[in-house]
């Protein structure tokens, strides 16, 4: 795959993504309504069949691997769920269709074999009852039906419209693919009409939709809610450096990535947000003025991450308790932006960004600072409760 700066380290295929998840908006209502009823579980009974029938006979045809052992599972977040598993006598193991790893899993539970996508679920949910959230625009609306906070904006198919949208809107506002994960191809803070045609033509690369919305100030705070319980709440931010009014940016990055935390990945750059914001890696930045690098969040672009469960509002957590209750999804990872985590999101310009109903929980295992949460744990004791 070759490399693409604005997927960052995981790029996908453009057209194929953009074929998938524009068809996958096109046709959400008529597999919601096919979800429902007799036929659904006619579908559901057959398909599984047909699939543990398949899973069966492959496995001595040499078709389907399995792989029993933790320390060759490429997903860290697969890893923290078998150990868990482990501590717990549950047997697991990694279902691999022709030798390829595509997160797909086996557990022994209650003598019955569980087999899950990313990440175990009650029998009852089924991926057509979660997926349609990782729709940015569905999911806009659902938040407001409870008024529940989300930035103002809306969803776009041509740029006239999209442009209409924006004299309208506060400025600077983000731009992004109405469908899609780890902001891939999102644009930030973007306050001119030249800026705007470039992020949407960008945003339209992975989708035939464009969300067009109000750009929030603050890190970007991920709660995790299990079973209706928050669990976690984790802050991200993007890599950045601070000036001391000697040292140009380049040099500021070089610093910085000399002397990074060993799980911290070098400093990812996007240079058309430096430009946005008035500055050229030559800039030597005055002293104390901070400047984001990219609009990617966490260790593995060069940023922080850092437990916040403590410190949070009540307010907010319970906001994020009553998200997940308006979603009626068991678990869920909420991307939030606020300025000030530890006062109520009730007095502030804030909002739930995204949503996630296969979040990153190992983010809450391995914090760069603050305390670890294990939400594996929450995770099994869904799946064994009676």
């Amino acid at each position: 795959m070759s490399k693409c700066l604005y997927c960052g380290n995981n790029p996908i295929p453009h057209p194929i993504h953009k074929f998938y998840e524009s068809t996958d908006i096109l046709i959400r209502p008529f597999r919601n309504w096919l979800s429902e009823g007799l036929l659904a579980r006619i579908s559901d009974w057959l398909l599984t069949g047909v699939g543990y029938g398949l899973l069966k006979i492959s496995i001595p045809l040499g078709l389907v691997q399995i792989n029993r052992d933790i320390h060759q599972v490429p997903y860290p977040r697969a890893r923290v769920l078998w150990e868990e598993a482990i501590r717990r006598g549950i047997e697991i193991s990694e279902i691999k269709p022709f030798g390829q790893s595509i997160d797909l899993y086996r557990a022994r539970v209650r003598n019955k074999n569980l087999y899950f996508l990313n990440l175990p679920r009650r029998a009852n949910e089924k991926t057509e009852k979660i997926s349609w959230i990782d729709d940015k625009y569905l999911l806009k609306k659902k938040l407001q039906e409870h008024n529940l906070p989300t930035p103002r904006g809306d969803s776009f198919t041509t740029l006239s419209a999209a442009l209409q949208a924006f004299d309208s809107l506060d400025k600077p506002v983000i731009i992004k693919p109405r469908a899609g994960s780890r902001g891939r191809h999102t644009t930030t803070l973007v306050k001119t009409s030249d800026d705007f045609k470039q992020a949407f033509r960008i945003a339209k690369q992975l989708c035939h939709w464009v969300i067009v919305e109000e750009h929030l100030f603050g890190d970007v705070q991920r709660g995790t809610v299990i079973d209706g319980k928050l669990i976690g709440v984790l802050g991200g931010s993007p890599p950045r450096i601070t000036g001391d009014g000697k040292h140009t940016i380049e040099e500021l990055i070089k610093i910085k990535d000399a002397n990074r935390p060993a799980k911290v990945k070098a400093i990812q750059v996007n240079p058309f947000l430096i430009q946005r914001q008035g500055l050229t890696m030559q800039t030597i930045l005055p002293k104390n003025k901070t400047v984001d690098l990219s609009e990617k969040i966490g260790v593995n672009y060069g940023g922080t991450s850092y437990d916040i469960t403590d410190q949070t509002h009540p307010d907010t957590k319970q906001m994020f308790e009553e998200a997940a209750k308006a979603l009626n999804i068991s678990i869920l990872g909420f991307d939030f932006i606020i300025p000030d985590i530890t006062k109520s999101w009730k007095e502030q310009k804030c909002g739930i960004i995204e949503c996630n109903g296969a979040p990153f929980i190992q983010l809450h295992h391995d914090p760069l600072y603050g305390k670890s949460i294990n939400a594996a744990k929450y995770v099994w004791d869904i799946v064994l409760e009676k």
